[in-house]
């Protein structure tokens, strides 16, 4: 965002727009509140911490972000190997279980992702939805390739 775009925005649209915790300035506990608020009520309900950390809001509803055709663009993101991408997509539980698996195969060292929360319906959830990552790699036989 350049100087003049976050000018015409308003704060509310500003802390939606906000996708990585870690890049703000002045972070406080208060802001950190508004910002996941504000994302949760446009149904944004992921937001990043840096590169490997993730925020994930239940919203007790369907929101197309997790839908099928989500999880193909973000695999699509996964297999696109060039250096200058034309679009990067918003913080995903997708994009998390891609650069986990494309770390594991680059390094071939062992994994991990930890699932934190209250309650813990929603880690039964991200795990289901990380898992469906996996298998739609698999289904497509595509495990192996990059």
């Amino acid at each position: 965002m350049n100087r003049k775009s976050t000018a015409a925005m308003s704060v509310h649209q500003r802390l939606e727009a906000a996708s990585d915790l870690s890049a703000l300035p002045n972070v406080n506990d208060d802001f950190v509140v508004a910002c996941l608020r504000e994302r949760f009520m446009a149904d944004t309900i992921y937001t990043g911490i840096g590169s490997c950390g993730l925020v994930a809001l239940n919203p007790h509803k369907y929101v197309p972000s997790n839908a099928d055709s989500a999880l193909q663009k973000y695999a699509a993101e996964y297999r696109d190997s060039s250096e200058h991408k034309d679009t990067t997509l918003p913080p995903h539980i997708f994009q998390l279980a891609s650069n986990t698996y494309y770390l594991m195969r680059r390094t071939t060292q062992d994994q991990s992702m930890l699932f934190m929360c209250v309650p813990s319906v929603l880690v039964l959830v991200l795990s289901d939805m990380n898992m469906n990552f996996f298998f739609f790699f698999l289904s497509q036989g595509r495990i192996g390739q990059r």
